[in-house]
């Protein structure tokens, strides 16, 4: 839990910033898309994803607060010798918010499920980071047979101790209703300072991108609703996991500790487990050649 006196200034910083507006929606578009990305209507929503390369398929899931954008370095050595799939989950990137408020574990379930059928996808290795790990190893247990492997990083999993501080602020009554409203800059360094071990990884470009991808249109609005929902429940689930699995975790997180890769290890039969020192929550970004290489071993030497 914050501390008082953390809550404290942290409010009193919040609403001495400026509002938080939302950015021109076709600016954004323009910065954060390429030429491998496209919309797809689906559900009401307009998803923004990403589909590089030929052969078996890999679909990546971004954790909270982030986007496909987390996966540049995987997508681009992967697409080499695979299909990379990666989308904007609803409430973050390019996607933006669900239009009907679809925020818990089993809604992102549903939404993967309907987002592979329109791509005509039957069997696919799934990969989550943090909150897409969740979904990844949900969907594995309501949908086996669509599973080929399952990949988890630094995932959600376990009841939580402690969440960082967004979270837990966008958690608390009223503080709920500012967050919608402002989230200043400076905010998200100090929690990606957080998330990363090293901090010399966090770029400008870095924050940039998280700062101003909250942003998109309707965003702010969405992240309340997105972290109350029942993230940490049904670990009696994780045993259910029938399908090769890896774990891949930064040892030095804070906030999801390396006790939990431990245990996933422990549940889930049929897996695997790398660890990290000096990563912290997103070794895809922070080691993403040692964890791309322990990625692709794994591939070769238990799947293909």
């Amino acid at each position: 839990m914050i501390q008082n006196s953390t809550i404290i200034v942290l409010v009193c910083t919040l609403l001495l910033s400026a509002c938080g507006a939302t950015l021109d929606q076709n600016v954004l578009v323009e910065k954060y898309t390429n030429t491998h990305s496209k919309f797809m209507p689906l559900d009401g929503n307009r998803v923004h994803y990403r589909d590089e390369g030929q052969g078996e398929v890999i679909v990546l899931l971004h954790g909270t607060a982030s986007s496909l954008h987390t996966w540049n370095e995987w997508a681009r050595g992967l697409s080499k010798q695979y299909r990379v799939i990666r989308m904007d989950l609803p409430g973050f990137g390019l996607t933006g918010p669900d239009q009907e408020n679809r925020y818990e574990v089993e809604d992102d379930v549903a939404f993967v499920n309907k987002f592979l059928a329109q791509l005509k996808l039957n069997r696919v290795h799934l990969v989550g980071s943090s909150l897409g790990g969740r979904i990844a190893w949900e969907y594995s247990v309501v949908y086996p047979s669509q599973v080929k492997s399952l990949t988890l990083m630094n995932a959600l999993g376990y009841p939580q101790t402690r969440w960082p501080p967004a979270i837990e602020l966008a958690q608390w009554p009223l503080m709920d209703k500012i967050m919608t409203y402002i989230s200043p800059r400076f905010l998200y360094e100090t929690g990606l300072k957080e998330v990363y071990f090293n901090e010399s990884q966090v770029t400008d470009a870095v924050v940039d991108r998280y700062y101003e991808l909250s942003r998109y249109p309707g965003n702010l609005d969405a992240f309340p609703r997105r972290v109350k929902a029942r993230l940490d429940t049904d670990a009696d689930k994780i045993t259910q996991i029938s399908v090769p699995t890896l774990i891949l975790w930064g040892r030095e997180d804070i906030y999801f500790p390396v006790e939990n890769a431990l245990r996933f290890h422990q549940d889930i039969k049929n897996s695997s487990i790398y660890v990290y020192p000096d990563v912290g929550h997103l070794p895809m970004e922070e080691a993403p050649s040692s964890s791309l290489t322990d990625f692709l071993k794994f591939m070769h030497a238990r799947v293909n």
